[in-house]
């Protein structure tokens, strides 16, 4: 019966990957979504892992152009300003969509 159930979880993880990254978070991490409507290519998703990551304190970062979002998972004691300050070095317009604990 586990094995099923690990199955299970397995593809749904994959099908939905949001729902595998907001399950694993430490109570001292939070998850942030910030839109970036100028992130249309490869680069930008390049300069905008590369700027968020250099924050200290953030853990992880995927962005997609496709969808102009990138998925912060950091400490909770980064604030949001630092990581759209980061956005606005590189001349991109940040907006906030959401923050999971």
């Amino acid at each position: 019966m586990k094995k099923i159930f690990y199955v299970v979880w397995l593809i749904f993880a994959l099908i939905h990957p949001s729902y595998a990254t907001t399950s694993s978070l430490n109570p001292d991490e939070k998850q942030v979504a910030i839109h970036i409507k100028e992130m249309t290519c490869q680069l930008c998703v390049y300069l905008v892992n590369k700027e968020l990551r250099d924050i200290d304190g953030v853990i992880s970062t995927k962005a997609n152009f496709k969808d102009r979002v990138v998925t912060i998972v950091a400490k909770q004691s980064v604030d949001n300003q630092q990581l759209m300050k980061a956005i606005h070095k590189l001349k991109y317009t940040p907006e906030i969509l959401s923050q999971q604990p």
